[in-house]
């Protein structure tokens, strides 16, 4: 994620995770907003079924998603890498418009917009995410941390504290 050209001592543990699992792209030597495939919701909701759910809360795979909604999802993720940012917003606002109840999708349009240095935006869209990830702790802690970076990034260091407190919460869950 890129936060005006600074990238934050927090965001080298994750640019590893990142980078180990393949899911981002460097350009200019920054990183790009992570667009990861690799845990999506499930069916017409947007929501994994007890069947398709792990016991970590994880989400149905990408195999269940409809074809047109990972085509989309592919080419936001190329577009982002390649620092085209306003491309990988409408692709990702397409791709919601097919399905909205999608809350992997809203991250990913979160990250984009955190890139972007739309913070407030970002910390909106992740909070909409979370409204839509009720049981996926994995989700809901990808989200805390984009809402955490947003705030912090607009100067809310109380805000941003709160943000990762919800993080611990959920984690030791």
């Amino acid at each position: 994620m890129i936060l005006t050209g600074v990238l934050k001592p927090r965001y080298y543990a994750l640019l590893l995770v990142w980078l180990v699992s393949g899911c981002t792209g460097m350009q200019s030597g920054q990183p790009q907003p992570v667009i990861d495939q690799g845990v999506q919701s499930s069916g017409p909701a947007g929501q994994a079924d007890d069947r398709d759910a792990d016991a970590a809360g994880l989400q149905a795979p990408v195999s269940q998603q409809p074809p047109a909604v990972l085509a989309l999802l592919d080419r936001a993720e190329h577009q982002a890498n390649a620092g085209d940012l306003d491309s990988a917003a409408a692709t990702l606002e397409r791709a919601i418009r097919i399905d909205s109840r999608n809350p992997v999708l809203w991250h990913h349009l979160a990250s984009v917009r955190l890139a972007e240095g739309e913070y407030l935006q970002a910390e909106n869209l992740a909070a909409k995410s979370n409204s839509l990830a009720p049981g996926n702790r994995a989700q809901q802690i990808r989200n805390w941390q984009l809402i955490a970076d947003a705030r912090r990034s607009r100067g809310d260091l109380a805000g941003a504290s709160v943000a990762e407190q919800r993080i611990r919460i959920l984690e030791s869950d």
